[in-house]
């Protein structure tokens, strides 16, 4: 994001706000010259909490959900909204294994809803929050984010794609912290398994940025490195460990092996998608748009990491910064957990 002033009184609605993206994209857009921001979501508890910590005037939340139309259309009846961050969804890939109707019903039909209610009330923006896993899917997740994709691209709207957040809740960071205060054990897929990685504030400049580049149908996604999962057990183990006041020789590491619907490596591009990469104001786009790349300047990307096996590693001490950053945000949560395996989803 280049200075916020794109935002300058703008009136804005964020789904999935109590999230940790939607979370963190109302705390910024609070931090700007905005006029409004409309935090929807269907967990009241969040809300509760949410208001009390952000006394805003210029923040109003809405109890809904994005599979039942209704709420939302007197919403969008009632406030003209100029753009629409789309962040509810369901995220978790084991869990949307076992409930695939209701994966769908939140991440397509919702994102459906979403869709024709911004092109009935002419939003200029709405930019969907998307994932990795949307790149050949393997997961009900993942083929259901394609479909939001979709169904996005063909309403003439935007998204932006990408992968890990860093301390999002119920990712990898989090639950290897919960499970490793809790049980003084790291239970993991495969030490192989690698991943796209993002801190909090990386991905809301992506979504903030791509929002003001926003045209047609166009995909936005970032340049990220990643790790590998054997790397983050060992800056656990022998950094956080002793932190925590462990023993590193205390903790014990099981591997139980990919679960259904799990990659061993998340790809950001398919190869289709590689020729129509292109940087347009320290945003990658994906867009076959020739004419817009013409009168925007943009320029091909010629050389980009589209796999977390082949992109930039974060070192040991980036991993370690970004770990100990969200032990001291979620170790108050994460002690009250009890034995949650590892999934990096």
């Amino acid at each position: 994001m280049k200075n916020g002033k794109f935002f300058d009184d703008k009136v804005v609605l964020v789904t999935g706000g109590t999230g940790s993206i939607g979370g963190a994209l109302v705390r910024r857009l609070l931090s700007l010259d905005i006029s409004k921001v409309v935090l929807f979501s269907r967990d009241e508890t969040k809300h509760f909490t949410i208001r009390r910590m952000l006394s805003d005037s210029r923040l109003d939340t809405v109890i809904g959900d994005v599979r039942d139309p209704s709420t939302m259309e007197d919403m969008f009846e009632t406030m003209k909204f100029d753009v629409v961050f789309h962040a509810a969804a369901m995220k978790h890939v084991t869990l949307s294994e076992f409930f695939a109707g209701e994966s769908a019903k939140t991440n397509v039909i919702g994102t459906q809803n979403i869709v024709h209610l911004a092109r009935k009330h002419h939003v200029p923006v709405l930019m969907n929050v998307s994932t990795d896993k949307a790149v050949y899917p393997t997961s009900v997740l993942g083929a259901s984010k394609l479909m939001a994709e979709r169904i996005v691209t063909a309403g003439g709207f935007c998204s932006v794609r990408f992968g890990n957040v860093a301390g999002s809740r119920g990712s990898v960071i989090p639950v290897l912290l919960g499970e490793m205060a809790s049980h003084r054990r790291l239970t993991i897929t495969d030490g192989n398994v690698t991943r796209f990685l993002m801190r909090p504030d990386e991905a809301v400049d992506l979504v903030l940025g791509a929002s003001e580049v926003a045209h047609g149908g166009n995909i936005y996604v970032a340049g990220m490195k990643s790790f590998k999962l054997s790397e983050l057990v060992k800056v656990f183990v022998n950094d956080i460990a002793p932190e925590l006041g462990l023993k590193p020789s205390s903790i014990d590491v099981k591997e139980e092996g990919l679960l259904k619907g799990e990659k061993l490596h998340e790809e950001i591009l398919t190869e289709e998608e590689v020729p129509k990469l292109y940087s347009i104001k320290e945003v990658y786009t994906l867009t076959s748009d020739a004419k817009w790349v013409r009168a925007e300047g943009a320029k091909k990307v010629e050389s980009f990491a589209k796999s977390s096996a082949t992109a930039p590693r974060l070192t040991h001490n980036e991993l370690k910064g970004i770990v100990s950053q969200a032990a001291q945000e979620h170790m108050g949560l994460a002690t009250s957990w009890k034995g949650s395996a590892l999934r990096p989803e």
